[in-house]
C-alpha cells in the first residue's frame, strides 16, 4: 500500500483476521483545504517489495537533487566518543588526526550550547536536556571558538554543529520568553514545542540563523524532528513540513553549499529537497543494525542519496577483525566515526585509514552507482552497488556470496562483513588492515578482488 500524499498525516492499521486468513487494512489520512488530489497504490504484482516501493517512490515526482561534494566526505563525531563532556581542545587534537586519516566533515554534538560536563548513563538521561533551546555557545567549553574554528576549516574539514529546534529545555530562556509554546509531556529534561505557535517557531528558526551566521558554519545536524508525531486527529504534518521547509532556506541563505542531516525517521523522499545527508538512527556498537539501518533508508530513498552510518563506535577492547566489520558495515553509506583518536591505537588507525582509502578510490561508484538491497527474511543479506567497469558487494549472509556475485561484470570486489571465511575462486584477497592474504579466502572483515 501507498499514498502519493506525503504531507497530510496518515495511519495504516493491519490486523489480522483469522477466520478469513487475510489482514483488514485500514487507512486514516487528515485532509486540508490546501491538500492536493493524490492516489492510493496497491501493488499486488508478484515483484520483490523494494521494487514496489522503488515504483512508489518515482509516483512522487520528486526531483532529482544535486548534493554538495561535502555531502559526500566521511564524517567525525563527537557524540558517542565525549557526549557532552566535548572542549575545544579536545575537539581541536581529534579533528587533526581524523582529517589525517581521511575525514572530510566534523560534527559538533550535543554539549555544545552549554556548560555542564556529562556523559550519557542512567544517572544523567533522566535531565539531560534541561538546557536546550538557547543555541548559545558554551564560551567555558569553547573560549575562543571563532579562531578554533578557523584552524579545523584549514584541515580541509567541513564544521557542523547539532542543534533540535523542536525542544524546549526546562532551564532554558526560551521556555521563559516562551511559557505556551510546548506541549505538556516531559520528557528528558525537555519539552517539545507545538508547532501551531507560530511565533515559537518563528523564534526557533531565527536562532537557527544566528547559530549559522554568528558562528561561521559550513552546515547543521537536524534532530529530533520526529518528535512531533504524525496524529490523524490533532494533525501537525503540514506545520512540520512547512518550518523544514523554511529552515532549509534559513541555512542555505547563510550557505549556498550548507550541508544538513536529518536523522533515519524522517530520512524519506519528501525530504530530500530540504537535508544534504540522511544517517541511520543510533546504534552504538552494533554493526549489523548499523548495516540494517543504512539499507533501509537506501531502499526508501534510492540511489544518488548521500545516505550517512550511524557513528561507528567500538568497544576499547574490540578486536581488529570485528573493528574491520564495524567500518566495512559504514560504507554501505557515507562513513561515519565517533571515537577518542586520542586513545585508539595505531592498529585501529590502519584499520580506519584502509577502508577510508577504500572509499575514497571508488567514491564514484558508491555515490552514483546503482544500489541493490537483498533481503533474507527480515535482514539485510547484503548490498551490492555497480558503477563504471566495478560492482562492490558488502555481504552478511555467507550463504548468499554465489548469488551475489553472479551476474556481475568487470572487477567486482567483495567486502566481508560475516564472521566466516568466504571462498571467492580467483580474488586478490587482504585482511582489514590491507595485508593480502589467502587467495581466494577472504577472511571476516576483509575483501576480494576478482578481475
Amino acid at each position: 500500500f501507498g499514498l502519493t500524499d506525503i504531507i497530510d498525516d496518515a495511519r495504516f492499521f493491519a490486523k489480522m483476521n483469522q477466520e478469513k486468513c487475510t489482514y483488514d487494512v485500514t487507512i486514516f489520512l487528515t485532509l486540508h483545504p490546501e491538500s492536493a488530489d493524490f492516489e492510493l497504490i496497491l501493488d499486488e504484482r508478484p515483484i520483490p517489495w523494494t521494487e514496489a516501493l522503488a515504483d512508489w517512490r518515482k509516483q512522487l515526482n520528486i526531483p532529482v537533487q544535486k548534493f554538495p561534494a561535502g555531502a559526500w566526505k566521511p564524517v567525525f563525531c563527537t557524540w558517542y566518543a565525549v557526549h557532552a563532556a566535548v572542549t575545544q581542545d579536545w575537539v581541536e587534537k581529534n579533528a587533526e588526526i581524523a582529517s589525517e586519516l581521511g575525514f572530510g566533515t566534523l560534527i559538533i554534538d550535543d554539549g555544545w550550547c552549554f556548560d555542564v560536563m556529562k556523559r550519557v548513563s542512567p544517572q544523567t538521561i533522566p535531565d539531560w536536556y534541561e538546557w536546550i533551546g538557547d543555541w548559545n555557545l558554551s564560551t567555558k567549553k569553547f573560549p575562543d571558538f571563532v579562531n578554533h574554528r578557523n584552524r579545523v576549516q584549514a584541515m580541509g574539514m567541513k564544521y557542523m554543529l547539532w542543534v533540535a529546534p523542536f525542544l524546549v529545555g526546562a532551564k532554558s530562556e526560551f521556555k521563559k520568553q516562551y511559557p505556551d509554546c510546548f506541549k505538556p509531556e516531559y520528557k528528558e529534561g525537555e519539552y517539545t514545542i507545538d508547532s501551531r505557535k507560530k511565533d515559537a517557531l518563528a523564534a526557533q528558526l531565527a536562532k537557527m540563523k544566528h547559530v549559522m551566521h554568528d558562528y561561521g558554519l559550513d552546515g547543521l545536524k537536524v534532530d529530533f524532528i520526529d518528535y512531533i508525531y504524525p496524529n490523524t486527529e490533532e494533525s501537525e504534518g503540514r506545520e512540520v513540513m512547512a518550518f523544514v521547509r523554511e529552515l532549509a532556506k534559513v541555512i542555505r541563505a547563510e550557505k549556498a553549499d550548507a550541508l544538513i542531516e536529518f536523522r533515519q525517521c524522517y530520512a524519506t523522499p519528501g525530504m530530500a529537497p530540504y537535508g544534504t545527508q540522511f544517517r541511520a538512527g543510533d546504534v552504538p556498537f552494533d554493526f549489523i543494525d548499523n548495516f540494517q539501518r543504512i539499507s533501509q533508508i537506501r531502499i526508501s530513498m534510492g540511489d544518488g542519496i548521500p545516505v550517512h552510518a550511524d557513528p561507528v563506535y567500538w568497544h576499547p577492547q574490540e578486536s581488529p577483525m570485528n573493528i574491520s566489520r564495524h567500518m566495512i558495515a559504514s560504507l554501505g553509506g557515507v562513513p561515519m566515526l565517533s571515537m577518542d583518536l586520542l586513545a585508539v591505537s595505531e592498529t585501529e588507525k590502519k584499520i580506519i585509514r584502509r577502508w577510508l582509502k577504500f572509499y575514497e578510490e571508488h567514491l564514484e561508484t558508491f555515490c552514483f552507482g546503482h544500489w541493490k538491497v537483498v533481503h533474507h527474511q527480515s535482514n539485510t543479506a547484503y548490498m551490492s552497488v555497480t558503477g563504471k567497469g566495478e560492482s562492490i558487494v558488502i555481504l552478511l549472509d555467507p550463504a548468499r556470496l554465489n548469488e551475489a556475485v553472479k551476474d556481475l561484470k568487470g572487477t567486482v570486489t567483495v567486502l566481508n562483513l560475516s564472521e566466516y571465511n568466504l571462498e571467492l575462486a580467483g580474488a586478490e584477497t587482504s585482511d582489514g588492515e590491507g595485508k593480502a592474504g589467502k587467495a581466494g579466502i577472504i577472511v571476516p572483515g576483509g575483501a576480494g578482488v576478482r578481475k
